[in-house]
């Protein structure tokens, strides 16, 4: 390949290799540079960098959630904490897609916490420059219908996720429209991933990374660092995202009309992909169907093939996963765990289930079809699963809205419990009851720190 030619070469290459030329004409490059830079320390936009970078060497810092002993200067706890949100891609989803709490959650409670303490931030602050960060977010994915459909070149929430959490922490630190306009204009500069990281360990990067330029920008801004006042409005800005671009104006303040109130949120019952989610409910009524029979077990021995009717999502079609998380980005492994267990949880993706005999040879019976009409988007894609028995006979099942899409969302016990059951990996109950009551009353708390 291109790329492993590349390391090769990277991996390979030594002081040997080096010509005279070569030395010569580095060397004065190298020259040019230091002075070009030392020359630069004294232009605006490096003073203006300098004077926000000074808080790596302050004592403000952040905390990294689930350490009580451990904090980071807050664009790294924002960093950390993002990461942590999406390293299991548990977190929610929208539609059109991206994942749109993890991107500014992280920023905000960070910057909350690194105000000076005679400026507390209160819970109703922190809802209110969160809910800036999630509407700007909607708003964005809605100047282009491509954004519609599952996404084929870049990670949505690298883009709108930074420009959300930019938007978020401008209004937590109480910018002006003109640093706003800023905010926004530098965060497009830092937007952008592509999807050929997903179902790797780098993917839950982009979320830290929206989180921490999201913050980042916003505090450049508040040191009156420009950008283009109209990032929003040009193909050249976030324009270049989308082949389809259509910027429109905002509804007047009057009684606006926030896009989450229009649509609620996905909120995944186990760690995967959204679109897995679908396959998981029809597979569990399918394997309902056929234990009925048979002592609760399914009947591998007579299953002769698998055919799972799915929408066209490349980076989903892994037949065969290897690690945690393309098994999280696989159809097929989904399918065929639901089939076997009945169900799926946060143990479906541990080594020994996804090498497990059973699994891969029911994998091996599984196959995808893309129905014509069955479009990428997690607003309309429907899953069927069929199984075929050796005695010709065919189970089937279909799922249109999984339990926990925003059509047919989460209880709020079976919420807590989902909270109860993650956070219990770190805190204790009292702690963990502790956030759950905290955040119920979250506009009413003088001073979000507590969080």
């Amino acid at each position: 390949t291109i790329t492993g030619n590349f390391a090769n070469v990277i991996h390979g290459l030594n002081a040997n290799h080096l010509t005279d030329q070569v030395i010569q004409r580095s060397k004065r490059m190298i020259l040019d540079t230091l002075g070009v830079g030392l020359l630069g320390t004294n232009t605006e936009v490096c003073h203006k960098v300098t004077q926000y970078s000074k808080i790596y060497s302050s004592d403000i810092s952040s905390t990294i959630w689930g350490h009580s002993d451990f904090r980071l200067p807050p664009l790294y706890a924002a960093f950390v904490n993002g990461v942590a949100v999406h390293s299991m891609d548990f977190d929610d989803t929208w539609h059109p897609a991206t994942h749109p709490s993890g991107a500014v959650l992280p920023a905000v409670i960070a910057l909350s916490e690194a105000f000076p303490q005679k400026k507390k931030i209160s819970g109703l602050d922190l809802l209110l420059a969160f809910n800036v960060g999630i509407e700007v977010q909607g708003r964005l994915l809605r100047f282009s219908s491509e954004a519609r459909n599952i996404p084929k070149r870049f990670h949505p929430p690298t883009v709108v996720g930074t420009m959300g959490s930019a938007a978020a922490c401008a209004k937590l630190l109480a910018l002006d429209q003109s640093k706003c306009k800023n905010a926004l204009a530098v965060a497009a500069s830092y937007a952008g991933a592509p999807l050929a990281n997903a179902a790797t360990q780098t993917k839950p990067l982009h979320i830290g990374n929206a989180a921490k330029h999201g913050l980042e920008a916003a505090c450049l801004a508040s040191q009156g660092l420009q950008g283009n006042k109209q990032i929003l409005d040009m193909e050249s800005g976030i324009g270049a995202f989308y082949t389809d671009y259509n910027p429109q104006t905002l509804p007047t303040l009057q009684s606006y009309p926030w896009l989450l109130d229009q649509q609620d949120v996905a909120i995944k019952r186990f760690p995967a992909h959204l679109g897995t989610h679908w396959v998981a409910d029809a597979a569990s009524s399918v394997r309902r169907k056929l234990v009925e029979s048979s002592d609760n077990l399914l009947p591998l021995h007579k299953i002769e093939k698998v055919i799972l009717k799915v929408p066209e999502v490349k980076y989903v079609n892994r037949p065969s996963p290897t690690s945690e998380h393309e098994a999280r980005h696989s159809f097929q492994f989904v399918a065929c765990s639901a089939l076997l267990d009945g169900s799926m949880s946060v143990q479906s993706f541990n080594s020994e289930n996804i090498h497990r005999p059973a699994l891969r040879e029911l994998l091996c019976k599984t196959q995808l079809e893309h129905p014509p009409d069955n479009t990428p988007s997690f607003d309309s894609l429907y899953c069927e699963v069929s199984v075929t028995l050796q005695d010709g006979n065919t189970i089937s099942d279909c799922c249109d809205t999984f339990y926990g899409h925003w059509r047919k969302p989460l209880k709020k016990e079976d919420l807590e419990k989902k909270f109860q059951s993650n956070a219990s990996s770190t805190l204790s109950a009292e702690a963990t009851e502790g956030i759950i009551e905290t955040v119920y009353n979250l506009e009413k708390v003088e001073d979000c720190s507590v969080l």
